[in-house]
């Protein structure tokens, strides 16, 4: 499977799709901020795991820009996320 990467306001994020994001904890997605490695449950729905990674990529943003409540507060996280996607998933917008 070819690697998948993410440019996250500079730095590059590998993505991986795995079976099991965490066996202490269950969880859809998980970021390192160490390593800067984004982790996804391949085994969920594609739409779900769109959603799982944009949730993921707000952690990165927000860890990148000192924004502590996108960093540590999962409920906001979450918020934005499903925000973001539903907005997004069948936008068509035109070119000028």
């Amino acid at each position: 499977m070819e690697k998948k990467f993410i440019d996250i306001l500079g730095q590059r994020y590998p993505i991986s799709y795995v079976d099991c994001v965490n066996k202490e904890e269950p969880r859809k997605g998980e970021i390192n901020f160490l390593t800067h490695e984004i982790r996804i449950d391949s085994t969920m729905p594609e739409d779900l795991q769109q959603q799982t990674l944009l949730h993921e990529v707000l952690h990165a943003i927000g860890d990148s820009l000192g924004i502590e409540e996108l960093v540590n507060n999962e409920g906001t996280v979450q918020s934005l996320a499903t925000a973001l996607y539903c907005t997004f998933k069948n936008q068509i917008i035109p070119r000028k």
